[in-house]
């Protein structure tokens, strides 16, 4: 009787052990809103502000521009692109929190250079990699 009570004891014990072997949690998915420190461009804010200075162009003809009427006019202004940093650096989730309605290649290019970025550090919280939002404001001015 003994060695059926012992048996059956460790049968349960091993399989509530098999359910703890989860390849996938929600902590795995889960977008850290407060992370102990933010995702960040490779090579910090100085890296980053170079890359955009050398990968943001827009292609307008301000001459045609110009002679336009002042509603069909392109303008600049603010874009601001959403992103979520991976565990891994990449970037996903990339949508136009705010865009600019009288400048669709601003609204493009925005998209397009954080597209081509090179992978983030990502942020971290109690020391491991977590997802996380990033939001960047590009300044378009003509």
């Amino acid at each position: 009787m003994q060695k059926q009570t012992l048996f059956l004891f460790l049968s349960l014990i091993l399989s509530s052990l098999s359910y703890a072997q989860v390849t996938e949690s929600i902590s795995d998915t889960a977008i850290v809103t407060t992370p102990d420190v933010d995702a960040e461009f490779a090579g910090g804010y100085d890296a980053f502000e170079k890359y955009l200075r050398s990968n943001v162009s827009v292609d307008i003809d301000f001459k045609k521009n110009k002679s336009l009427p002042k509603e069909q006019r392109v303008e600049g202004g603010r874009v601001i692109v959403r992103f979520v940093v991976e565990k891994d650096g990449s970037l996903t989730h990339l949508s136009l929190q705010e865009e600019l309605p009288k400048c669709q290649p601003c609204n493009e290019e925005a998209i397009r250079v954080v597209v081509a970025m090179p992978k983030w550090t990502p942020a971290m919280k109690n020391g491991i990699p977590v997802r996380s939002i990033v939001r960047v404001p590009l300044m378009f001015s003509f």
